[in-house]
């Protein structure tokens, strides 16, 4: 079978990979210029099945209310993204219901768990490097409650699979002594040893290479301006390099797949959120970071990837704006030299790289795979701030039914079928 894969970020190499080992023509078409060029490029680098929660948590609500038009927010609702958000919004508020969020953390983290198997089986037949670590996280708190609550929590989560552990402060520094500097405020921490770490930009690279060699074709600077259908088929898709065609299509393009697909009629409800990140040097750092930490109030990850440390989060909802806001980096920047004071006096403003990307973020926080009501036109997006901890487990489900295979894990609760009941 001949398949058009459209985006070349983490759903789509990865999707292409799982179709190429079962002996499928693969075209990868993008409009960058190399693949992993959005989104995949710069996230926090961090697998971790134990932060698979959606966003829309209960108590939501109120946190963005609140955080409205503060620029230092964690979540921040920008005004001018309002009317594009009213039918999504309902839906996203509404499942932050405890039973729907409950509901959705279980599906979230399944696909998560089953990542990592995917993720492992690739290592184990096609080894290649991309600064990972199997060191696990750790969670950091701050107060008394925090911990309480999160210890309520933890028969849940290994309920679904999920290892971890309560540290209390000496533990947390044991884990992690480049914490102690500055660490007095932190009471405790939860540790995930399961959890990896890794870039994903070199991971996307390395797996182009590696199927570039199974015959997969790979063209940039590609725009797809409109698909061809007749009898509820695609035909062919016309872009700006001309016209191609297949037996299906797998739409991979993250925030800009319910673009991609009005022309068909074909509403997702997907909306796209920003998130910052930025990338320092520790070449000259006394006590490097070993394992990457996670602060969930700030919505921050700080991951070390080889020399580099890694740091992303915070959540805005500014349609698809890619300007780099400076107050907001100041903002993850300050996250990292509040726990690692070494970094204020090691960087220069030279030295920082900021990066912006768009999740695509699904209405009930769950990522959207497999069928349309098109015959042969196939999804795989919407992951939101989860792409790299789903991405090998979601190209993988993809594939099995684009060739009516049998998932490993249940794919149902991911099917776009949710939304037009």
């Amino acid at each position: 079978m001949k398949i058009i894969v459209i985006g070349s970020g983490l759903m789509g190499v990865a999707t292409a990979y799982y179709l190429s080992e079962q002996g499928h023509e693969v075209i990868v078409v993008d409009r960058q210029s190399g693949p992993a060029q959005e989104t995949s490029f710069a996230n926090a680098g961090v697998l971790h099945p134990s932060q698979a929660s959606p966003w829309n948590h209960p108590g939501i609500t109120w946190q963005i209310l609140k955080w409205m038009g503060k620029e230092n927010s964690p979540f921040l609702l920008r005004p001018s993204a309002l009317p594009s958000l009213l039918s999504w919004g309902l839906t996203f508020l509404n499942h932050a219901k405890p039973e729907n969020f409950q509901a959705n953390l279980r599906v979230n983290t399944a696909l998560a768990n089953y990542n990592i198997e995917c993720v492992e089986e690739l290592q184990k037949n096609h080894p290649f490097g991309y600064s990972a670590k199997r060191l696990g996280s750790m969670k950091v708190l701050e107060n008394n409650q925090d911990l309480e609550n999160a210890k309520e929590q933890i028969a849940l989560f290994q309920a679904m699979g999920i290892e971890c552990q309560v540290l209390n402060q000496a533990e947390v520094f044991s884990k992690e002594p480049a914490l102690v500097e500055n660490g007095s405020k932190l009471v405790g921490g939860i540790f995930y040893p399961k959890d990896q770490t890794g870039d994903a930009h070199q991971f996307c690279l390395k797996l182009v290479e590696l199927i570039k060699r199974k015959q997969v074709q790979f063209i940039y600077d590609l725009n797809v301006d409109e698909f061809s259908l007749a009898n509820n088929k695609i035909t062919g898709i016309k872009t700006n390099k001309g016209d191609y065609s297949a037996d299906a299509y797998v739409l991979a393009a993250g925030s800009y797949s319910p673009l991609l697909v009005k022309s068909l009629k074909l509403k997702l409800p997907i909306r796209p959120i920003k998130g910052y990140s930025i990338t320092l040097d520790m070449d000259n750092w006394k006590l490097k970071p070993k394992m990457p930490v996670i602060d969930e109030e700030a919505h921050v990850a700080i991951t070390p990837l080889g020399d580099r440390l890694r740091a992303a989060g915070t959540a805005e909802l500014n349609g698809y704006n890619l300007e780099i806001n400076a107050q907001r980096i100041r903002l993850v920047l300050q996250q990292v030299i509040a726990r690692y004071p070494e970094a204020a006096t090691n960087i220069e403003d030279a030295d920082i790289n900021p990066w912006t990307g768009l999740r695509p973020t699904t209405a009930d926080g769950v990522p959207i795979m497999g069928e349309t009501p098109i015959k042969n036109l196939y999804l795989n997006t919407g992951h939101g701030h989860l792409g790299w901890s789903l991405a090998m487990g979601s190209g993988k489900i993809v594939t099995d039914i684009i060739t009516d295979s049998v998932p490993d894990i249940n794919a149902e609760p991911y099917a776009l079928a949710r939304f037009l009941k």
